[in-house]
């Protein structure tokens, strides 16, 4: 069969629209991991100078602190079937591993900064005190650095 060259050739549109499909496909998995780590039954408290989160963060570890001083894990960070830490020793050990990964991911360096950002989210109905023992059991695993998350105050949400 030949093809006359007075036809117009048609260009063949499936394979660009499959591959349309599939990064829309993509980028909605991508968002979705992207916002299951961030609890949002967590009501931050209000800050007059909450700063936007820094874009520049490649890995971030979020720490979402119920009311009840409790960690809740994302189901991509739960540790077995257990998703809830409920005590700071239980903290301290999450983030003990978590602090040796970034360790192992720097070569070994302890002297490099480390690659994760740790920010933990922490409900406005949380004693200050479970709080402070949480940031003080990540700091005892080994993270120096830890940011608190808020909104800023007037209504502006915090970026994500």
């Amino acid at each position: 069969m030949s093809h006359s060259p007075d036809k117009a050739c048609e260009p063949n549109l499936v394979p660009m629209l499959d591959m349309v499909l599939q990064l829309v496909m993509f980028f909605m998995v991508c968002a979705n991991f992207v916002m299951e780590r961030v609890n949002e039954t967590i009501k931050l408290p209000e800050a007059v100078s909450a700063a936007p989160l820094d874009p520049n963060a490649q890995n971030i570890i979020f720490l979402n602190v119920n009311d009840q001083g409790q960690v809740l894990l994302s189901a991509l960070d739960a540790v077995g079937k257990d998703n809830i830490l409920s005590n700071p020793i239980q903290v301290q050990n999450y983030m003990k591993r978590r602090y040796d990964e970034d360790v192992r991911m720097a070569g070994g360096d302890t002297t490099k900064p480390l690659r994760s950002t740790l920010i933990i989210r922490a409900d406005q109905r949380t004693p200050f005190k479970k709080v402070y023992d949480i940031e003080v059991a990540c700091q005892k695993a080994g993270y120096k650095n830890c940011q608190l998350r808020a909104i800023r105050h007037g209504g502006k949400l915090e970026t994500k």
